[in-house]
């Protein structure tokens, strides 16, 4: 059995109250983005297939190249959001054009006018092409286990530190 270092029972007790504070706030945000990465990545890798490509719109005008930004994958970001009470929760959410266009990609949109390109016409509308959903379900587990393994990663490192501050 590995010795701590920390000897007597008033040392013994201030090194437990120490561990007690737990980590600090910017740890644990730290754990929360490392634990949904994989789903930010999966997540953006699913947007990415549904890019605009030659051929995508029979019957609209071509891309001639590539768009240069704006797309939906690169507005994907893990979000923190605090609550009043001192909670904290993290999400994936959409910032810059991403905002108005993943819902549409998620959920796909119904036949509907579109009266402001060449002259109007009747959308046919689109097929759902979820991103966020597949991600969440393949990763849902995986996102608590690494929390908490991160957590206590960092939590064993404060107690040696606690066994090496003792001993000097």
């Amino acid at each position: 059995m590995a010795r701590s270092g920390v000897y007597g029972d008033r040392s013994v007790v201030a090194a437990l109250n120490e561990l007690a504070k737990g980590i600090s706030g910017a740890e644990i945000d730290q754990g929360a983005v490392k634990a949904l990465n994989p789903m930010l990545v999966d997540t953006k890798a699913r947007l990415q297939a549904n890019r605009n490509y030659a051929g995508k719109y029979p019957g609209f005008p071509q891309p001639q190249s590539p768009r240069k930004g704006g797309h939906v994958d690169q507005g994907i970001i893990i979000r923190k959001q605090g609550a009043s009470n001192g909670t904290r929760s993290y999400k994936l959410g959409a910032t810059r054009r991403a905002r108005y266009l993943l819902h549409l990609l998620e959920f796909g949109t119904a036949p509907h006018f579109q009266p402001n390109f060449k002259g109007g016409f009747m959308h046919p509308g689109a097929r759902p092409k979820p991103a966020l959903t597949p991600s969440f379900e393949e990763h849902r587990d995986e996102v608590p286990a690494a929390l908490g393994r991160f957590i206590w990663e960092r939590l064993v490192l404060r107690a040696q530190a606690l066994g090496r501050k003792s001993r000097l």
